[in-house]
């Protein structure tokens, strides 16, 4: 049985992964370049979580026993920093992998998983998917680019949360959402509530709102999940300055 959400978390159902569950799951980025056979035949163990509610799926630092693909729903990826607070790395929406470097790179996962309610996540064991994958070397090769690029992200992410204030993530957050020549307004439209972009950032939702207040000054505004930039090259300049906000 696979390992899924917390002990005793009894709103979390476990059933066999169906045809269709690993039709949906084939559309991952990862799984790209296989063919439908080579697909089904890794993911023959895999079995399917569903809850009506949210819940912790793993934690950082836990055995990387299982990896998964989100085929419908939400789930948020964070770490936690020295000082206790939590920032998110990623939010996942379908279809999406997630946790495939950790069975290679680090044994254990480097994050930790939480689902929205009534998400849909395909669980597969990390001992059979290797066993599997051997007999499959063109499988190997088409899922490095995967790993790597997932691999940079969380190497960029530690590094921006070790370096950057919480007003320089904010930015490079806004600016990172437009072109990097992009001259005129912009809006940004979360597929986040703001107290998921505020993990995001390693900042509380109130720091959240009071750094979007003294942005104000530079042209940015917010309503609901939509932050307005008025004037992009002001906040790149701002971003910019030796002491920035």
């Amino acid at each position: 049985m696979p390992k899924s959400g917390k002990p005793g978390d009894a709103s979390l159902a476990v059933r066999l992964a169906t045809p269709q569950d690993l039709a949906r799951a084939a559309a991952a980025p990862l799984f790209a370049e296989l063919s439908g056979a080579m697909v089904d035949d890794l993911l023959k163990d895999a079995s399917v979580m569903v809850s009506p509610a949210s819940g912790l799926l793993f934690s950082q630092n836990d055995p990387a026993e299982h990896f998964f693909v989100l085929l419908e729903g939400q789930v948020v990826i964070s770490i936690y920093r020295e000082d206790g607070s939590q920032a998110v790395i990623e939010t996942l929406s379908p279809v999406a992998t997630f946790a495939e470097a950790a069975m290679f790179l680090y044994k254990q996962y480097p994050a930790t998983a939480e689902y929205a309610p009534g998400s849909r996540i395909l669980s597969i064991p990390v001992d059979s998917f290797l066993r599997r994958l051997k007999s499959c070397k063109g499988a190997a090769v088409a899922m490095l680019g995967s790993l790597a690029r997932w691999e940079r992200t969380l190497s960029a992410q530690l590094d921006s949360l070790k370096m950057e204030t919480p007003a320089q993530r904010l930015m490079s957050f806004l600016l990172g959402e437009a072109p990097p020549d992009q001259m005129a307004a912009f809006t940004v439209r979360l597929d986040m509530d703001k107290a998921v972009l505020a993990r995001k950032l390693g900042i509380t939702p109130e720091s959240l709102s009071r750094l979007l207040a003294r942005l104000g000054e530079h042209g940015v505004s917010s309503e609901g999940r939509d932050i307005h930039v008025a004037d992009p090259m002001a906040l790149r300049a701002q971003l910019s300055r030796p002491e920035p906000l």
